[in-house]
């Protein structure tokens, strides 16, 4: 009879991947968080107009008179930025904690026509910049006297987190808006669609994955076009309480209309990224 309960109490609980869990922001004060952030940019600009390049006659007759092939004049450069970071908490609420990232190094190259470029060095040593980090992964820099590149390192990553408890194979929307490389002050409207793929370890470890649309955010008074889609992967730590995690790739197109005048240039941005954190050793 006692097991023949116990049988029949185990059964009438839900598997562990069938229990719905919160996925939160939620380190405790003192944490300190290594972090490495791995970003390619590539650019790739084209002018309207150009011509799509044709294979050669087999007769001998004069060639049609053709735009010049779209991959002879398109510009591209690459850009590759590598971030070494600490996060340490110093204070939290029910909304969640107030981070100071101390910025440890910044490599970074670029190369241009296919030439490749040489790592520089270009920031080093005690870099700190105030964070405040929402439970639902939002960040926002609240330090004013910030740098712009700082700025611009830590202030892009909108809110991913759903807000309540979900189950593996559930997903949730978010709405957020992006800085766009290569256009200062536009930004871009990300729609995506999370889904908790499967918890591991235990119920520790969360792994989500993601995948969205592109469009222009004309809030910003900019008339250019823009589409494109993004995908990717994150993994929370619920025991750290931490994004231990994010892979990404960013694909948009967009048409940039020069404010002097001339012919519209149409812009391939790729952006990959990869980051990981863990407990500082």
């Amino acid at each position: 009879m006692t097991i023949a309960s116990a049988a029949l109490v185990f059964s009438a609980c839900p598997p562990l991947y069938a229990q719905p869990v919160l996925l939160q922001i939620r380190p405790r004060v003192g944490d300190t968080l290594a972090v490495r952030l791995n970003q390619t940019v590539e650019l790739t600009g084209t002018p309207t107009g150009c011509g799509v390049e044709e294979p050669l006659s087999r007769r001998n007759t004069k060639p049609a008179e053709h735009p010049r092939p779209c991959s002879e004049i398109a510009r591209r450069m690459t850009t590759v930025m590598e971030v070494f970071s600490r996060a340490i908490v110093r204070r939290t609420s029910s909304e969640g904690a107030i981070i100071l990232a101390v910025t440890d190094s910044i490599r970074t190259s670029t190369s241009a026509g296919g030439k490749g470029g040489t790592p520089v060095r270009v920031k080093g040593g005690d870099d700190t910049i105030e964070l405040r980090v929402s439970t639902d992964g939002g960040v926002e820099v609240i330090d004013a006297e910030a740098s712009d590149e700082l700025r611009a390192i830590f202030g892009q990553m909108p809110a991913t987190l759903s807000r309540k408890p979900v189950a593996a194979g559930e997903k949730w929307m978010r709405q957020m808006r992006i800085p766009i490389v290569g256009e200062p002050g536009a930004s871009g409207l990300v729609r995506a669609t999370f889904r908790l793929d499967s918890l591991g370890r235990n119920g520790d470890m969360a792994y989500i994955s993601m995948r969205g649309t592109l469009s222009h955010d004309h809030r910003d008074g900019s008339d250019s076009e823009l589409s494109g889609w993004m995908s990717g992967s994150m993994q929370l730590d619920r025991r750290l309480a931490w994004i231990t995690e994010t892979r990404a790739t960013i694909d948009v197109t967009s048409m940039v209309r020069p404010t002097a005048g001339g012919k519209p240039m149409r812009v391939r941005t790729k952006v990959t990224q990869l980051l990981r954190a863990g407990p500082a050793r």
